[in-house]
């Protein structure tokens, strides 16, 4: 598996099609001797004598041999010239092959699968890998662009070194702990076996499983990589083999392929993710829950995939999902928390928004404005002169009184 539930969630090749036989035979029609038809002579052939005839015949005889051997051995010169040579194989230099000892058979094939193996040093000379067996599916992505594109032209029991550019080795990211960033590599490859790869309604539950973990394997070096563009292309290349079409497929899947086809699904899902590519990513999550509906990994990564694409509400359906199948899962719950706290400030975000947009603030800063125009006031506000009129009123009264009292007296 690439990541736990538990745990936060932090080129093409291009198909060359050059065959080494039309190459040398191209090469061995342009160095043939030239054969010109002799110009015609106005004679009378009923006089050429049956002995000249004879003599003509058997001078073409004689010179047949000889154009033959002097043919077959440019041919022979051809090849050994071509075998100790290094060939471009894009013309710009980055990529060449040289013939170490020659196959027999046709070229290989895109589609097939090629067994090989191959020795890989750096620049400096340093061996980092010798004598590795690998089988692996020719033009597929499955190995580094220089063995596909050289494999394409080799034929099978062929030896041949490599020296390429690091955009058709590793690359910038290299391949700790050996191979660095941007590295040149020569590579030493004999070609073991090559086989065409059955039809897939033709093949075996276990046969496709072979092919498709095989892929699901590669993926995950490259994710370990952090290539998440060739991890996806080996994810989807695997679940095309582990989860084909039914019209494709014989019978239904046994459970211990449904649970590789889970989390294959899965595995791209987040490679998707890390590359930015939400919409495949959602689809690859999907389809994994289609087969697993309460596979909580599955509903984790689509909560992280809708949270990317801004809908935290279906995010945080998902997450409350995978909390209620399983509970005890710390890292669901702690996304489940932080899902609801972002969708609490969204929230109160667009109040805010729909305030400012209505022109709410201003009325609640000015309060209320009444019909005719005055400021409407609070029970204090009116209270106030009240209770002054009151006061008023009252020390009048008083005033009269005394004075009415003094008059009495």
């Amino acid at each position: 598996e690439v990541a736990p539930v538990s745990e936060p969630i932090s080129v093409d090749p291009v198909d060359v099609q050059e065959s080494a036989d039309s190459a040398r035979s191209e090469e061995i029609s342009n160095t043939e001797p030239e054969t010109s038809t002799p110009a015609a002579v106005v004679e009378d052939t009923s006089e050429k004598t049956p002995e000249i005839e004879r003599e003509t015949e058997s001078q073409d005889k004689a010179a047949t041999p000889v154009a033959v051997e002097e043919q077959t051995q440019e041919e022979e010169e051809s090849v050994e010239k071509k075998t100790d040579e290094w060939v471009e194989i894009l013309g710009n230099d980055s990529l060449k092959r040289k013939i170490k000892k020659q196959g027999t058979g046709e070229n290989l094939e895109k589609g097939q699968q090629v067994r090989i193996k191959y020795t890989i040093m750096l620049s400096s000379g340093k061996t980092v890998e010798e004598d590795v067996e690998q089988t692996f599916q020719l033009g597929d992505g499955e190995v580094i662009d220089a063995l596909d594109l050289t494999a394409n032209l080799a034929k099978v029991g062929e030896v041949y070194e490599v020296l390429t550019q690091s955009r058709f080795g590793y690359g910038v990211l290299g391949r700790p702990p050996h191979i660095g960033p941007n590295c040149s590599l020569l590579l030493l490859v004999e070609v073991v076996q090559a086989e065409d790869t059955p039809k897939m309604i033709d093949m075996t539950e276990q046969e496709r499983v072979n092919i498709g973990d095989r892929k699901r394997k590669i993926g995950n070096d490259h994710f370990a990589r952090h290539d998440f563009e060739r991890a996806s292309r080996n994810y989807t290349s695997a679940c095309k083999y582990l989860d084909p079409p039914s019209y494709e497929a014989n019978g239904e899947p046994s459970s211990e392929l449904k649970d590789l086809q889970a989390k294959t699904w899965c595995n791209l899902a987040l490679s998707e993710l890390k590359g930015g590519k939400l919409a495949g990513g959602i689809q690859a999550v999907n389809r994994a829950l289609e087969i697993e509906p309460r596979n909580t990994k599955a509903l984790y990564r689509k909560g992280k995939l809708l949270e990317q694409k801004g809908e935290l509400e279906e995010a945080e359906k998902a997450l409350k999902q995978a909390v209620s199948i399983e509970p005890g899962s710390q890292g669901c719950k702690q996304f489940l928390k932080e899902l609801s706290k972002k969708i609490a400030n969204q929230k109160k975000k667009q109040q805010q928004m729909y305030k400012k947009m209505l022109n709410l603030e201003e009325e609640e800063k000015e309060k209320k404005v009444t019909g005719f125009g005055e400021k409407e006031t609070t029970w204090l506000e009116g209270a106030i002169p009240m209770v002054a009129g009151a006061v008023t009123v009252g020390a009048l009264a008083i005033a009269a009184y005394n004075g009415f009292k003094s008059l009495q007296g």
